[in-house]
């Protein structure tokens, strides 16, 4: 009999036999049956649950040359761990005269070796999911102990209790592209920077788009551990601060509406901001060489580029540093400076009282203070009991506890005054629309949205923390609520404020 040996090793099961010892195993037996081998497939670190095995299906086609009579395996789970596969790659092979022995198992023919046989495949399979879920089990555990988990990012490296552990020298790295994005550098720009550097990604690869962006968008950074449906904060030790982290996700959403923009060679500020007046659309940057082989960038309307809207494109220098020039003159004139300081102390003082946590701290301080102020005056009185010097103690203690944690509540959320209020927006006043990095600061914290027409343009101011996105409908009813009001921030091609 001529035969061929398949065998496979899978990197999950710790207790298979090496390939080599298969191998040795199935020539053995090839020996002492006289049966001649032909050729070997060996299948490296694949589960058997699954047919998408390289050499298996090599296998498979081969037997069709009908060169050999049997394949020989060290036992039956090393042909398959699914008994739809096997029995479908069995009738397959009894086409071509082919048939599966198992070197460590004693098979008879007959009725009885067809039912071993299927005790066998059934067993192979159970183990095989059985063996899946205690993995699966095993990796919910480590991800409630916050352990690592698969492949670890960049930054971080798996430390001896198993839980991630930040690499100092690769962590730096993570947070001067946070920081580089969330000011306003373009994707590409950061990208050059690294690979010029000859800095290379965790996979020791050139940094490219979808690695930066993976990184970006992983929460791993600000001490969120994530795996599968397990999110716990401060699950991992954070690389970069919260409020970065945030700029670099706003900064990743404006991108989004213009994806041309996260490409370009130029920072355009009003991405995602700037909106065409006719038809909606958001309006995204793109460049042109005039004559004389000078560069120019504009904004250009997306229904223009679908033949769908007549908006002609417009310079970007020029409505960027208009917009910044008109909205400074508007919002932070004097008046209207005291009127933002006046909104902003009030928003404080509300958000304040409704701080649930430092609330709850202020009660317990309050109610401790009156219990010890109710000991002080029993024992005043004459009233002393064994127990009241252990109580004080322990008020006197949480005292301390409330007003430290009191404290530390207010320093995390400080409150400022009118007068650094006024300052830092006078400051804002101040500032040169032709640099880049003021310009680029001023529209991101003033300006919401801006709708572009043939004949002028409407700008509307960021007007809640979240920084929502101010639609073109809310400006139209604003304006039309507001009729022949100064309140109305409309432009007309000159430049100035004008009434509605």
């Amino acid at each position: 009999m001529k035969a061929v040996i398949y065998a496979r090793f899978s990197s999950h099961a710790q207790k298979d036999a090496s390939i080599e010892q298969q191998l040795a195993d199935c020539r053995d037996f090839a020996r002492r049956n006289e049966i001649t081998i032909v050729g070997e497939y060996c299948d490296h670190a694949l589960t058997g649950k699954t047919d998408k095995r390289q050499e298996f299906l090599r296998m498979i086609r081969d037997a069709s040359k009908e060169k050999w009579s049997a394949i020989i395996v060290w036992k039956t789970d090393r042909f398959a761990r699914n008994r739809y596969d096997s029995a479908m790659y069995k009738a397959k092979l009894k086409k071509h005269h082919v048939r599966v022995i198992s070197a460590k198992e004693s098979i008879p023919d007959g009725p009885e070796g067809i039912l071993l046989e299927s005790i066998l495949e059934g067993s192979a399979e159970y183990y095989s999911a059985n063996l899946a879920q205690n993995v699966s089990r095993g990796m919910r555990d480590n991800a409630l102990k916050c352990k690592a988990n698969g492949s670890i990012a960049t930054g971080y490296v798996k430390g001896p209790d198993g839980k991630y552990q930040i690499d100092p020298d690769a962590a730096s790295v993570i947070r001067e592209i946070f920081e580089a994005y969330a000011a306003g550098s373009g994707v590409s720009s950061i990208i050059a920077s690294l690979n010029a550097r000859g800095l290379r990604t965790s996979r020791g690869t050139p940094w490219n788009k979808n690695s930066l962006q993976r990184i970006l968008s992983n929460e791993n950074y600000i001490g969120v551990y994530h795996w599968g449906d397990t999110r716990i904060e401060g699950g991992v030790p954070a690389i970069v601060s919260r409020d970065v982290f945030e700029a670099a996700q706003s900064h990743r959403k404006r991108m989004a509406w213009a994806p041309s923009a996260s490409r370009a060679d130029v920072d355009y500020l009003l991405t995602g901001k700037i909106f065409c007046g006719l038809c909606e659309k958001p309006m995204i940057g793109f460049s042109g060489t005039g004559q004389s082989g000078k560069k120019y960038h504009y904004y250009r309307c997306v229904g223009h580029r679908e033949n769908l809207c007549n908006k002609k494109a417009i310079w970007k220098e020029f409505i960027e540093k208009r917009i910044v020039e008109d909205t400074k003159m508007y919002c932070l004139s004097d008046p209207m400076i005291k009127v933002i300081v006046d909104a902003a102390i009030e928003l404080q003082e509300k958000e304040r009282n409704n701080d649930e946590t430092l609330a709850a701290y202020q009660n317990e301080l309050n109610s401790v203070k009156k219990s010890i102020r109710n000991i002080v005056d029993a024992i005043e009185q004459g009233v002393i009991t064994p127990s009241m010097k252990e109580r004080l103690m322990d008020l006197e203690a949480r005292k301390a506890d409330l007003e430290y944690a009191i404290e530390d509540e207010m320093i995390e959320k400080p409150a400022l005054t009118r007068d650094q209020l006024t300052y830092w927006l006078e400051r804002f006043r101040d500032g040169d629309p032709d640099d880049p990095e003021y310009r680029a600061t001023f529209l991101d914290v003033f300006v919401s949205a801006v709708y572009i027409y043939n004949d002028g343009y409407r700008v509307a101011c960021n007007f809640d923390k979240n920084n929502s996105m101010v639609s073109f409908s809310f400006v139209n009813e604003i304006e039309a609520q507001t009729e022949h009001s100064e309140e109305v921030f409309v432009y007309a091609p000159g430049g100035g404020p004008a009434q509605s």
